[in-house]
């Protein structure tokens, strides 16, 4: 349990700590997207980014279990190019935001990122999660709806499966392939990101976040009109299967559902995929 008056957390370093010259930060730079800043929040200190133009419609993007803010390398220019303002940031316990030692239930990930928006002094924003980072999009809209603007994606999201009893092993099969040495790296340097991980199996948003999916089928948002929502699966996917997205789809009616066919995990940074990804988030969003 948090002690509510022991603010700010102890936490563990992030990248931010590392030497420039280190391995980890030359495969994820510091400033891989334009404008980037840091921000000292409760809870531990988040790297963020903003891109696109200034009146741009917002958007935020949310990243997954073990990879950082560079899941969006292909994709947050791609939006920011075609006159969207993007928030890109690192989660807790990710790349450059600190992880603090308390456990990491979804309403942390909630906070952080109502905490950032009122920050960067947005109102509401269109969201978008990949993997762990739409359950985190959906129970963020369900829990704050008057902090959406009107449209949520869920890329290859999880949460929609019950806790088990018994936590699965690791899966085999790298989330995104193309990081694996940054995941490693994280873990090797980052003392809290391996605890932080398992906490996400064990108290986030991995697991149980059925209840955000229901709520999200007639949620009216800040534009006033109910939600909009946009599924987009790979058929491929050996990490959170397809199977997974017809069940959200089940919660979710009034959803549109997009298969990428022959897709994996890593939709939004395969060169095969990516750009397919980025221009049905675009069609949807403007």
């Amino acid at each position: 349990m948090v002690d509510l008056n022991n603010f700010p957390l102890a936490v563990s370093h992030s990248m931010e700590a590392l030497p420039a010259s280190s391995r980890i930060r030359s495969i994820y730079p510091e400033d891989i997207f334009p404008n980037g800043s840091y921000v000292q929040l409760p809870y531990g200190r988040v790297r963020f980014w903003l891109l696109g133009p200034d009146n741009g419609p917002r958007v935020v993007l949310i990243h997954g279990l073990s990879t950082p803010g560079i899941t969006w390398l292909k994709v947050a220019p791609y939006l920011a190019e075609r006159g969207f303002r993007v928030l890109v940031y690192d989660l807790y316990g990710k790349g450059y935001s600190e992880a603090p030692k308390t456990p990491y239930h979804v309403n942390l990930f909630i906070t952080q990122l109502a905490l950032l928006l009122q920050y960067i002094e947005w109102d509401h924003a269109h969201i978008a999660g990949l993997s762990m980072g739409g359950a985190i999009t959906a129970a963020f809209t369900a829990t704050l709806p008057h902090l959406v603007s009107g449209k949520v994606i869920l890329i290859a999201s999880g949460g929609v499966k019950d806790r088990p009893a018994q936590m699965p092993e690791p899966s085999a099969v790298d989330p995104i392939p193309q990081y694996t040495e940054l995941r490693l790296l994280q873990t090797e340097h980052l003392p809290g990101y391996k605890t932080g991980v398992a906490s996400c199996f064990i108290d986030g948003p991995i697991f149980g976040i059925r209840w955000a999916f229901d709520r999200l089928g007639d949620v009216h948002v800040a534009s006033g009109k109910i939600l909009q929502t946009l599924i987009l699966h790979g058929t491929a996917d050996s990490v959170v299967d397809f199977g997974q997205a017809l069940e959200i789809k089940s919660h979710i009616p009034t959803a549109k559902l997009i298969a990428v066919e022959g897709a994996g995990h890593d939709l939004t940074l395969r060169h095969e995929h990516w750009e397919q990804v980025a221009e049905h988030m675009y069609e949807f969003l403007k």
